[in-house]
C-alpha cells in the first residue's frame, strides 16, 4: 500500500479529532472566560491548516508521480497527461475538489485566527467554534463519502486522465481556485454573524470584523464567474458564455446576495442602519454557497459543469438543514436584541435607495433560485422532467437589471439622510443630456433593439454621472489622492464601471450575434459579416495526451489578410466523443469565432460554425475592472482628515 494513503488518511483523521477538541476548548473558553482554553482552540485551527497542507501536498505529489495505488490518482491520473495538468487535477473531480476545499477553508480559518489572535471580545470563541464546526463537516466528507486516499488493488498500470473538457484550456488552472476562494471566503462572515447573534453584541462588532472578509470573497467570486463564462466560451464551442445553466446559477446566486450585502454594509457603516439585515444576508450567502456546492457535487444536475453522481448529496442536505435550522433559531431567539442605532429620516435619501437596491438584488436572487430549483422539485413530485430556460430568466431579470442601472445613476447624486429633488435634478441634467446623445449615436449605428436602447441609456447615464463626479473632484486633488481619501466610494466607482461594461456588452452580444454554419471544401471560401474565410488545409497531429485535427482557415476582411485561425477537434483515449476547441479572433469591437463541427477523413472538406459577436471582450475586461474595484476598496486605507 502506498505511504501516501497512510499519510493522507492520518491527516484527515487528526483534523477531525482536532476540530472536535477545538470546539470543546472554544466552548469552555466562552463559558468560563478562559484564555488558556481559547489558546488551545486557536492552536487546533492552526493544526488543521498544517494537516490539510500536508494532505494536499501529498495528493499533488501522488498525481505528479502517477501513484495509481491512490484511488483519486487512479480516477483522474494518466501517464500521458502533461505535468501541469496533473497538478491542477487536484480540483478536477469530486474527491480532490473537496480536499482542496478543506485546505482553503482551513487557510481562511487560520488567517482569521491569526489576525484576531489578540482580540479578547466575547464573540471570538464562537467564531472559532463555528469555523471548526464547518471544517468538521468537510473533513467528515473526506473521511467517508468523498475519500481521495482509498487504496486500489490491483494497482492499474495507467489511468484515464482528467475530464477531457478540463484539459482544453489554461483557465482550468485559474477559474476553480478563484471560485473556491470566493465561495469559502463567505464562511468567515457567517461565523461572525453567528457569534454576533449568540452574544447579542453591538452591531458594529459584526461590521468591523466582517466587512473586509466579505469584500475579499465577493471580489474573487466576481472574477470567478467571469472566468467561468470565458472558459465556457473558449472551450465548449457553442459560441456563448452564459446559458442560465443550473450550475452557472449556483455560483451566481451567492454573488447576488453578497452584492446586496456589500451595499447594505455601507449603510450600516455610515448611518448605523440595516444591522440585522446584514447579519441575515451573511447567513443567506453562506447557505447559498452550500446549496451551490450541493447542486454541483450531488449528481442531481445534468450539466457539463457538474461532477458525476456521488454519495455526498445526503450529507450536504443534512448539513444545510442543520445550518438553516440553527440560523433561524438564533434569529428568532437573539435577533430582537440586534437593533439599529438610527432610523431612516426621509423617504428621498440615499439609504432608501440602498434599501431598494437590496430588494432588487434579493428579488433577482429569488428569481434565479426559483428557476433553478423548480425543475428539480417538479421532477421529485411529479416524476417528469421539465426545463426552465432562457426565456423565463431573460423575461424576469432584464427589468430588474434596468432598475438596478437606474438606481446606480441616481444613487451617485443623492445625499444621505435627506435628499432634494431640486438637487438631484440639477446634477442629473448634464449626464441625462449626454446619455441621450450617446443613445442616439448608438441607435444611428444600428443598436435599435428596445432593451439595448434602454440599457445603453441607463448605463451611459450612470457612466457620465461618475465621470462628472471624478472631474469635479479631480479639480481639487489627484485620482490617487481621491482613492486614498475615500477608497470605498471610488473603489465602488471602479466596480460600477466594470459592471456597466459587462451589462452593455451582454446586451449587445446577446441581441446582435450572427451564427452561421457552412460546409467547405479545400480552397473554398465563404463570407460572413464582411469576413472572408478560406479553407487552406486540414492537419492531424498526435500529442502526448490526445490526437488533434485542425482546420486551417485563412481570414481576410476588405481584401486585407487577418492571418489564420485553426479550430480543432481533440480525440482523447478516455472519451468516446471528440472535444472541440474553437478558434477566436477577438477585438474590442467584435469576436470572430470558429468551431469545427465535422470533417471528411481524407481532409478534403469540413463543416464549420461561424459566430460573429460584438463587444464580447468587454465582458472579460469588465470582470477584471469589477474585481479591481473591490480590491482597491479593500487594500487602500482611508486617510484621516
Amino acid at each position: 500500500m502506498s505511504p501516501i494513503i497512510y499519510l493522507g488518511n492520518s491527516c484527515i483523521g487528526l483534523a477531525i479529532a482536532l476540530s472536535l477538541f477545538g470546539m470543546i476548548f472554544f466552548y469552555v473558553a466562552r463559558q468560563i472566560q478562559s484564555e488558556g482554553a481559547a489558546a488551545f482552540g486557536r492552536a487546533s485551527l492552526y493544526g488543521n491548516f498544517i494537516l490539510m497542507t500536508i494532505a494536499n501536498y501529498a495528493m499533488i505529489y501522488a498525481l505528479l508521480t502517477n501513484d495509481f495505488a491512490v484511488s483519486y490518482v487512479a480516477h483522474v491520473g494518466s501517464r500521458e497527461t502533461p505535468r501541469w495538468i496533473s497538478a491542477i487535477s487536484l480540483w478536477s473531480s469530486l474527491e480532490g475538489s473537496i480536499l482542496f476545499w478543506g485546505w482553503l477553508l482551513s487557510a481562511y480559518a487560520a488567517v482569521c485566527t491569526y489576525v484576531y489572535r489578540a482580540d479578547r471580545a466575547s464573540l471570538m470563541p464562537w467564531v472559532g467554534f463555528t469555523l471548526l464546526f464547518v471544517q468538521l463537516f468537510f473533513f467528515i466528507l473526506l473521511a467517508l463519502p468523498a475519500s481521495p486516499f482509498q487504496a486500489v488493488f490491483p494497482v492499474p498500470a495507467n489511468g484515464p486522465g482528467p475530464n477531457p473538457l478540463l484539459q482544453n484550456h489554461w483557465l482550468m488552472a485559474v477559474h476553480p481556485p478563484c471560485l473556491y476562494i470566493g465561495y469559502i471566503g463567505f464562511t468567515v462572515p457567517f461565523a461572525f454573524a453567528v457569534a454576533a447573534l449568540l452574544e447579542a453584541s453591538d452591531p458594529l462588532d459584526f461590521l468591523v470584523r466582517a466587512k473586509h472578509w466579505i469584500l475579499f470573497a465577493w471580489s474573487f467570486l466576481s472574477i470567478a464567474i467571469i472566468l467561468g463564462g470565458w472558459w465556457s466560451y473558449a472551450v465548449l464551442g457553442w459560441g456563448g458564455y452564459w446559458a442560465w445553466d443550473p450550475v452557472e446559477n449556483a455560483s451566481f446566486m451567492p454573488w447576488l446576495s453578497a452584492t446586496a450585502l456589500v451595499h447594505s454594509l455601507i449603510v450600516q457603516e455610515r448611518r448605523r442602519l440595516f444591522s440585522m439585515w446584514n447579519v441575515i444576508l451573511a447567513i443567506v450567502t453562506f447557505l447559498l454557497t452550500l446549496l451551490g456546492t450541493f447542486l454541483t457535487r450531488s449528481g442531481i444536475l445534468d450539466s457539463v459543469h457538474s461532477f458525476t453522481e456521488s454519495h455526498i448529496g445526503p450529507y450536504f442536505l443534512v448539513f444545510i438543514g442543520i445550518i438553516l435550522a440553527a440560523s433561524l433559531a438564533l434569529l428568532l431567539w437573539k435577533g430582537g436584541r440586534f437593533r439599529d442605532a438610527e432610523r431612516i429620516e426621509h423617504f428621498f435619501s440615499l439609504e432608501v435607495l440602498f434599501l431598494f437596491n437590496n430588494l432588487l438584488f434579493v428579488s433577482f436572487c429569488f428569481v434565479v433560485l426559483l428557476g433553478t430549483l423548480y425543475p428539480l422539485i417538479a421532477e421529485a413530485v411529479k416524476g417528469s422532467r421539465i426545463s426552465v430556460g432562457q426565456p423565463y430568466f431573460n423575461q424576469m431579470t432584464v427589468p430588474i437589471v434596468g432598475l438596478i442601472l437606474l438606481l446606480m445613476g441616481i444613487g451617485l447624486i443623492t445625499p444621505w439622510k435627506q435628499g432634494s429633488g431640486r438637487l438631484v435634478k440639477k446634477f442629473s441634467l448634464l449626464p441625462a443630456a449626454l446619455a441621450l446623445l450617446t443613445t442616439g449615436i448608438s441607435y444611428f449605428l444600428g443598436a435599435r433593439h428596445p432593451w439595448v436602447v434602454v440599457i445603453v441609456l441607463l448605463a451611459s447615464f450612470a457612466f457620465f454621472i461618475m465621470v462628472l463626479e471624478l472631474v469635479r473632484m479631480g479639480r481639487q486633488r489627484s485620482l490617487l489622492r481621491l482613492l486614498q481619501d475615500n477608497p470605498r466610494r471610488y473603489g465602488g466607482f471602479i466596480s460600477h464601471l466594470g459592471m456597466l461594461f459587462i451589462i452593455v456588452a451582454v446586451g449587445l452580444s446577446s441581441v446582435y450575434k450572427e451564427d452561421r454554419q457552412f460546409t467547405l471544401k479545400q480552397g473554398q471560401s465563404v463570407q460572413v459579416k464582411g469576413y472572408t474565410l478560406t479553407l487552406k488545409e486540414m492537419t492531424g497531429e498526435q500529442v502526448p495526451q490526445r490526437f488533434e485535427i485542425k482546420g486551417h482557415m485563412d481570414v481576410a476582411r476588405n481584401n486585407q489578410s487577418l492571418g489564420e485561425l485553426a479550430p480543432q477537434m481533440n480525440f482523447y483515449a478516455a472519451s468516446r466523443e471528440p472535444i472541440g476547441s474553437p478558434a477566436v479572433r477577438s477585438t474590442l469591437i467584435e469576436d470572430l469565432y470558429l468551431t469545427l463541427i465535422s470533417f471528411e477523413k481524407d481532409g478534403s472538406a469540413l463543416s464549420l460554425r461561424v459566430v460573429v459577436t460584438p463587444a464580447v471582450a468587454w465582458i472579460w475586461i469588465g470582470g477584471v475592472v469589477v474585481m479591481l474595484g473591490g480590491l482597491v476598496s479593500l487594500v487602500l486605507k482611508k486617510e484621516a482628515a
